[in-house]
C-alpha cells in the first residue's frame, strides 16, 4: 500500500512540475518611461544649449535614466526618455526620477518639442521660440 502511494505520488510531482520551457520576459528597459512634467524656457538664442528638466516614472526603486531616443522633423523633436533598471532587490513602487536634456537651437525659428507621457500617442508638448542673436 504504500509503494502504491509513493508512485502515485510520484506520478503527480511528475505531472504537475515546471517544464523546462523558458517563457520569454521582455526587459522593463524596452518600453519608454511615462514622462510627467518637462521645466524648460519658452525663449532662447540661436546657438545657446537649452536645459529641460525632465521628470518621468519608473517601474521600481531600482529604474533611473538609461538614455534619450530623439527623432526630428524639421524643427520638431520628439523625444523619448528609456530607464535602466540596476540591481535584484527593488521596491515595487513608482518612483519619479529628474533628467535633464540640452540641445543647441542652430537657426531660429518656432522649435516644437514633444515628449512621450504615458501612452503611445500621448506627449507633453513645449513650444521655443529661438531668435537671432542680437535681435
Amino acid at each position: 500500500m504504500i509503494r502504491l502511494l509513493a508512485i502515485f505520488a510520484l506520478f503527480l510531482f511528475c505531472g504537475f512540475s515546471c517544464s523546462k520551457d523558458e517563457e520569454d520576459v521582455s526587459p522593463l528597459e524596452k518600453d519608454p518611461a511615462p514622462v510627467t512634467m518637462v521645466e524648460m524656457p519658452e525663449t532662447a538664442v540661436v546657438g545657446q544649449t537649452v536645459t529641460a528638466n525632465i521628470y518621468f516614472v519608473v517601474n521600481n526603486s531600482c529604474g533611473n535614466f538609461g538614455s534619450f531616443d530623439v527623432s526630428t522633423d524639421q524643427m520638431t523633436y520628439t523625444i523619448k526618455v528609456f530607464p535602466k533598471y540596476v540591481g535584484e532587490t527593488c521596491a515595487m513602487y513608482l518612483p519619479t526620477r529628474q533628467v535633464n536634456y540640452s540641445f543647441k537651437p542652430e537657426k531660429p525659428g518656432i522649435y516644437i518639442l514633444k515628449f512621450q507621457a504615458a501612452g503611445e500617442n500621448q506627449y507633453i508638448t513645449k513650444t521655443l521660440v529661438v531668435i537671432k542673436a542680437g535681435s
